[in-house]
């Protein structure tokens, strides 16, 4: 965990969610194939096919020193809209498969809701967000989700953090974002004048309490 900045007067705490709440390699890998997969039987090519070339647009980013974007802004760049990417994941990716009830993680957003408001900001649809949040047991800890449908932006745009802000009714420079991923979910809220924390998964997210104090 790397504390990168903690506003003195934060008041929420935004969280993404896969890789940030629940350490589950399979789950993510799924979610990554089974949209490759979908667009590959939508353009009629190979999964293989596919993948060299998103493999190929995220070394050419790299090699241009662009950071990370996520999945969906490269199907966009392929001609699959927002709107279509947030369809497809809704009707391919169910949590409850992957994941189940984390006491040790309900012990600590418990610890850390004593103190911050938290909301969760998701690329993936609000309603995949929100059913990730009810398979870990953790849902109502979380006053607020943001997801892709939100504001058909996907993290790092800057508009998912300042849309859960909004919603929460707090200043973004009293909002602290935790992630996994510092080019997608912290460089953005830097920006924007948040906190941000980077976390390698969710054995950090449980020693967030005693990091912060609390």
């Amino acid at each position: 965990m790397r504390i990168l900045y903690l506003p003195a007067d934060a008041r929420a705490l935004l969280f993404d969610i896969d890789g940030t709440l629940y350490t589950n390699a399979a789950y993510g890998a799924f979610q990554e194939e089974v949209l490759v997969e979908r667009l590959a039987r939508e353009r009629d090519e190979s999964v293989a096919s596919l993948g060299a070339r998103l493999g190929r647009m995220r070394a050419e980013r790299a090699s241009a020193g662009l950071g990370r974007t996520s999945l969906g802004n490269l199907f966009a760049e392929l001609g699959i809209d927002i709107s279509m990417s947030v369809r497809w994941r809704t009707e391919l990716i169910e949590p409850a498969a992957w994941l189940v009830p984390d006491a040790r993680l309900a012990e600590a957003l418990g610890r850390l809701a004593s103190r911050y408001t938290l909301a969760a900001v998701t690329n993936n649809p609000k309603l995949v967000g929100e059913k990730g949040l009810i398979a870990l047991g953790v849902a109502s800890f979380f006053r607020v989700v943001v997801g892709l449908d939100d504001t058909m932006l996907s993290k790092p745009a800057p508009e998912p953090f300042l849309r859960a802000a909004g919603l929460l009714g707090i200043d973004a420079e009293r909002c602290v974002s935790v992630g996994d991923r510092r080019d997608v979910d912290l460089e953005p809220a830097l920006g924007l004048g948040m906190g941000a924390i980077l976390v390698d998964g969710v054995e950090d997210v449980y020693d967030l309490p005693r990091a912060l104090d609390i």
